[in-house]
């Protein structure tokens, strides 16, 4: 039977099952939404939560939001204490978890009192009873033997079967083969831009900064100039920015009167493929110092043959 009990203090899932020696899951919790501006009961067992998702679906709901605390106590719900038992005046939705437990502990509907042993069908019934909880990691798969895995990950792009909830909301009607009126059944998709890049930084980088693939780069290549007063670094630079144009390659080009190791830092943050440092160092070894940003890998290469290196290690 129904057994009435005081929970002084009380109001929360993991105080009432901590107050009662009790499970979580051997509890009934009280959610509450307005869906379109209609006030929504929720019940659902104390260790899931709701997938609102799953339950705007439910509804055919436009708009589905928590009820804030003035809403809670326009309808006379006691936060904290609610559950279905003998509530009238307003749509209450039942996971079915709820409905398939026994004996779970739920709110009395008043201040510091709880009801123990509430049972579906005896004690309380629903408008709507369906899957709405969110699923978690470590559930147990409806089908096999096994349980979910759960990884985050990043949303690059998306498709949203709409039905026809917001044609009936905005009265969309096309005419069929036979002249007969409808509701339109939409859909939408879309790409994140942003999060596309996003995904991208967060595949390729490390301690350092970004390591742009070739094709996604903002620049082919990272040109540090050193020593850019002396003549022969002047006259180098020169030369390479006119090959990197005529071979269609765009550069960054860094000729600040910053210290080298600044601009090192600075080109492994920006993260291009490849940097080419323009210094009197490398020009007396030489040539040019091409560096690939992904592999680390240096090495002074005669001005004349660079675009054809970078081609070959970075573009």
């Amino acid at each position: 039977p129904v057994e009435r009990v005081d929970t002084p203090g009380v109001g929360t899932i993991a105080s009432l099952a901590a107050f009662l020696g009790v499970e979580e899951r051997q509890t009934v919790k009280a959610v509450f939404y307005a869906a379109d501006g209609e006030p929504v009961f929720v019940a659902i067992r104390g260790d899931l939560e709701v997938n609102e998702t799953k339950l705007r679906n439910l509804l055919k709901a436009v708009e589905l939001e928590p009820m804030d605390d003035a809403a809670v106590a326009r309808h006379g719900l006691v936060a904290g204490s609610a559950s279905p038992v003998g509530l009238e005046g307003m749509r209450v939705v039942a996971d079915t978890s709820a409905t398939e437990a026994v004996n779970l502990v739920g709110g009395a509907n008043e201040p510091d009192a709880h009801l123990l042993n509430l049972n579906y069908g005896r004690d309380w019934t629903a408008t709507l009873v369906d899957d709405i909880a969110l699923a978690e990691g470590g559930h147990r798969c409806l089908s096999c033997e096994g349980t979910l895995d759960v990884r985050a990950g990043m949303e690059l792009g998306h498709v949203f079967k709409l039905g026809s909830t917001y044609a009936e909301a905005l009265d969309v009607r096309y005419l069929d083969g036979e002249g007969e009126r409808h509701h339109a059944v939409m859909g939408c998709y879309g790409i994140g831009v942003d999060r596309l890049l996003a995904a991208v930084l967060e595949a390729n980088h490390d301690e350092d900064g970004i390591i742009w693939p070739a094709t996604l780069a903002p620049f082919d290549v990272h040109v540090v100039v050193l020593g850019g007063d002396k003549p022969e670094v002047e006259a180098a630079l020169g030369e390479l920015e006119a090959a990197l144009e005529a071979a269609g390659l765009e550069a960054l080009v860094d000729d600040r009167d910053e210290s080298p190791g600044a601009k090192f830092k600075d080109a492994d943050l920006l993260g291009m493929p490849v940097r080419l440092t323009v210094s009197p160092r490398a020009l007396g070894q030489g040539g040019i110092e091409v560096q690939v940003r992904a592999s680390g890998e240096r090495e002074v290469v005669p001005l004349g043959e660079v675009v054809g290196r970078i081609r070959e290690r970075g573009s």
